[in-house]
């Protein structure tokens, strides 16, 4: 699956916030009732990664956990969680930034609830950014 944005900001700022916990603690939410209380980053090949994702109104949620495989600076970063893949690239227009996320989608999530939070998380990413002043 594969979802994709422009991002009205240049690469380099693109590529810092994507890979800042601090950063991701404020835009990887797909949902409006849904946020991101706590993330570990390890950014290097081989370095780990947790994303613990939670609906506000409850604990319920998820750890969004795995490896950096390879990593390519300001235009590549491919990652595995549970077995999938996921490869993230990153493409320079100007000053704007295309972000295209394609992804391995798991066997037991319906496949349209998870291109929706992808995009979610996509659209969030670029509001964040967007509005930051840099």
């Amino acid at each position: 699956m594969v979802s994709v944005i422009l991002v009205e900001k240049q690469l380099a700022d693109v590529w810092k916030y994507w890979n800042d916990a601090d950063a991701i603690m404020q835009w990887n939410i797909p949902f409006d009732d849904w946020h991101c209380p706590a993330v570990h980053i390890d950014f290097r090949e081989g370095g780990m990664f947790n994303f613990r994702m939670e609906q506000k109104n409850s604990r319920e949620g998820f750890d969004y956990l795995g490896v950096y495989n390879e990593i390519i600076l300001m235009e590549y970063i491919e990652s595995t969680s549970g077995g999938r893949t996921c490869v993230v690239e990153f493409q320079a227009i100007d000053n704007n930034t295309i972000i295209r996320e394609t992804f391995e989608p798991d066997t037991f999530t319906p496949l349209d609830l998870q291109q929706s939070f992808t995009d979610g998380v996509l659209l969030s990413f670029k509001k964040f950014i967007e509005n930051k002043s840099l």
